[in-house]
């Protein structure tokens, strides 16, 4: 039981650091917000996929910012759900395919 204060220590000063680390990807999402935000506005038309590119952007952004934090291999987020990998039973969507689909 003494190692699991040295565990609990390493574990909170990485979430500490961790919005600071997604502060870098401020230019994807803001690039991400106004797509949304314009296709949300009104005469707009808001629908799936639409911002898939800014989004896609913006995921692989905070997949490299948290790969260096945690000196991950590339290998690691392999298994990270994609769009439309989760459709349901019928056809019906997941909650695993609400991710836009990459173009």
């Amino acid at each position: 039981m003494s190692g699991t204060g040295a565990v609990w220590s390493r574990v909170r000063s990485r979430i500490r650091s961790f919005p600071e680390r997604l502060a870098t990807c401020g230019a994807e999402a803001a690039a991400y917000g106004k797509c949304v935000q314009a296709a949300a506005a009104p005469g707009g038309e808001l629908r799936r996929n639409l911002c898939a590119k800014e989004f896609e952007a913006l995921r692989n952004c905070f997949v490299a910012v948290v790969r260096v934090a945690a000196g991950l291999a590339a290998a690691s987020f392999s298994r990270l759900p994609r769009a439309g990998a989760g459709e349901g039973k019928g056809g019906a969507p997941s909650d695993r395919a609400l991710l836009p689909v990459p173009a």
